[in-house]
């Protein structure tokens, strides 16, 4: 049986109280009957209230505890037939706001757009000679491939980077 049965809905120490639900009609006589054999008398003091679909929970002495008389209950709901009602679906609509530049706007920003297009394919090329350049100098001996290797990373994150304003974001 599902914990969505019972739901604390209040709770001092050594009393609680829980809202029962469930997806088919509560018998509340046989209830009623569950609980009489589930809490001992000794133990527990326990109330039902039909009009507010709730059972109010009382330990007598400090032994119980409220996991206990939580459990009772709905053990008891189990065997009295209750079903535990179905998860609420939540539905979330999500709108994506898209920031459109004014005529003005693109029309300023062409000339920023062309000059980093036109530096980051600059050095994307240089990036490319430096790539051959590292290659050799790793299989020939006394080359540094490494170094140029390095650079030519550090060249083509660099035009990634001037690129990067003038782009669209990933949907």
């Amino acid at each position: 049986m599902s914990s969505s049965c019972a739901e604390l809905v209040h709770a001092v120490p050594g009393r609680w109280r829980y809202r029962l639900s469930s997806a088919t009609p509560i018998q509340w006589a046989r209830l009623e009957q569950e609980l009489q054999l589930s809490l001992p008398a000794e133990l527990w003091r326990w109330r039902v209230n039909r009009q507010c679909s709730s059972v109010l929970l009382e330990a007598k002495g400090s032994t119980p505890q409220q996991q206990q008389g939580w459990q009772a209950v709905v053990a008891a709901m189990e065997r009295s037939g209750a079903i535990p009602p179905e998860p609420e679906v939540v539905q979330v609509r999500v709108q994506v706001m898209r920031d459109q530049p004014s005529r003005l706007q693109r029309w300023l920003r062409l000339p920023a757009n062309l000059l980093s297009f036109l530096a980051a394919s600059g050095l994307l090329g240089l990036a490319a000679l430096l790539t051959l350049g590292g290659i050799l100098g790793l299989i020939l001996p006394l080359a540094p491939g490494l170094p140029l290797l390095l650079l030519a990373f550090v060249l083509v994150e660099t035009a990634f980077r001037l690129r990067r304003p003038f782009t669209a974001a990933a949907a």
